[in-house]
């Protein structure tokens, strides 16, 4: 889900500002595309900054579960939700696998409280990274770019963020896939062109980009036979993304033209 510092949350009560989104004029390379190609985004790291907004909501349910404090320590890097909660269940004592229902009672519980809680995220100084929502505009420019979702978090809390964040509608959870649904990225990938497929985008994998942060997200893609353009926001170096064969590194999204001209190459 994330994985940076605690913070303490914010009173439930408080009202839920999403961070307003000024749209601004983009100037964009000519696009060498004939056909249509599906941009997958992940979010946590690659389009916002979650600041430790996961963690602190997972620790209090996971305690009411057990009945006692938990013990953590599972990497949320670059995974599924569906992956991190089962490792954390086996980590307290309990023998489950990822399609069992404790687990699927524990996605449930922890989507409730991130509801419950989500002006958390702002108050505990997450939101958009630099760029992100520049670029989400600037892919949304070129008619032959359709952009979705490919992320480890639960939809339920993917989309609160992505409200929150400022990220009117864009990318189109319709096209995309959860960390709820799998336990591993690659079945996400190919979901989400199931899903564009389904919309009636002539896609395969092959005419997908993912969008990254993380190796997870580059291998997720090229396991699926999908692209990847990783972006060195997160915990990753440039040198660690090139070398788990990500096509493009770049070191943010600041720059639309760049992003842009590496979806184009990496086609």
């Amino acid at each position: 889900m994330d994985r940076t510092r605690s913070r303490a949350v914010a009173p439930a009560n408080r009202p839920i500002a999403p961070v307003s989104r000024p749209v601004a004029p983009v100037n964009r390379p000519v696009a060498p595309l004939r056909r249509p190609v599906l941009v997958l985004w992940d979010l946590d790291l690659t389009l916002l900054d979650p600041a430790g907004f996961g963690t602190r909501m997972i620790t209090p349910v996971l305690a009411d579960l057990l009945g006692r404090e938990p013990v953590m320590g599972a990497s949320f890097a670059g995974r599924t939700d569906r992956a991190i909660l089962t490792d954390l269940l086996v980590r307290n004592g309990l023998e489950v696998h990822d399609d069992d229902d404790a687990v699927i009672s524990l996605m449930d519980a922890v989507a409730h409280r991130c509801e419950t809680f989500g002006h958390d995220l702002l108050a505990g100084g997450g939101g958009p990274l630099p760029g992100a929502r520049e670029a989400v505009d600037a892919v949304a420019a070129d008619p032959l770019l359709h952009q979705g979702i490919v992320t480890g978090n639960m939809r339920r809390t993917a989309l609160l963020k992505l409200r929150l964040c400022g990220f009117d509608g864009l990318p189109d959870p319709a096209l995309g896939a959860f960390g709820d649904h799998h336990a591993d990225r690659a079945h996400l990938v190919r979901d989400a062109v199931a899903a564009a497929r389904a919309r009636g985008l002539d896609v395969s994998a092959a005419d997908a980009v993912v969008v990254g942060d993380h190796v997870h997200d580059v291998r997720g893609a090229l396991d699926a036979g999908a692209h990847c353009v990783a972006v060195a926001t997160g915990r990753v170096s440039s040198s660690d993304l090139h070398a788990a064969g990500a096509h493009v590194v770049l070191p943010d999204l600041t720059e639309t033209d760049a992003l842009l001209t590496a979806i184009y190459d990496s086609i």
